[in-house]
């Protein structure tokens, strides 16, 4: 598992833990946790791509070990070859034999370094994969916890503006009121 394997199911957490808000189906989320998580994702995501060049340098040495064992695999063939050149009666039988086993030294080099090549393409391609959908995931789930941050923020500002204009037009119904009462009052005196 990643780091950010394990930042994401923090993520996963902050998330789990929010507080439902009463009378709606918002919750609460500490967004300075839910920052620091996906700061910490970024800062991980150069790790998983130095990870990912790791395995290209360590492809780049099998390549190298196949290389190597291919010229071995050669060297082999022609020293037998020559050993068979000196004896006159197989010289033919040799030389036939020592240009099969380069050709099949060179075959199996080749085709070392080809699956050495394409082991390390699609490793690099599913690390890259990996690493651009997890910071795709952050970055949308970022976005969804702030817009319900900003949701909610607006829902109870509006709340409370509502609240303070419904309590603003009781004082003013009351104090008219209290005006009319004394303004009759003054009247009937």
């Amino acid at each position: 598992m990643t780091n950010t394997d394990i930042l994401l199911e923090d993520l996963e957490d902050v998330l789990d833990d929010a507080t439902s808000i009463p009378l709606s189906k918002k919750f609460a989320v500490d967004v300075d946790k839910i920052k620091t998580i996906i700061e910490d994702i970024r800062l991980n995501t150069p790790q998983e791509i130095k990870q990912a060049k790791a395995i290209v340098d360590s492809r780049n040495n099998v390549i190298e070990e196949a290389n190597k064992q291919a010229a071995d695999i050669i060297a082999k063939a022609q020293e037998q070859a020559r050993e068979m050149v000196t004896r006159d009666q197989i010289t033919q039988a040799a030389q036939a034999e020592a240009a099969s086993i380069m050709a099949k030294a060179k075959e199996q080099g080749d085709q070392y370094i080809v699956d050495a090549q394409n082991q390390a393409s699609e490793i690099l391609s599913n690390a890259t994969n990996q690493a651009n959908e997890m910071v795709t995931n952050a970055q949308n789930e970022s976005r969804a916890v702030l817009t319900a941050v900003n949701n909610y923020a607006d829902e109870t500002l509006l709340s409370i503006d509502d609240s303070l204009y419904k309590a603003l037009s009781d004082v003013r119904r009351i104090r008219n009121g209290l005006m009319n009462s004394r303004n009759k009052k003054k009247n009937n005196d």
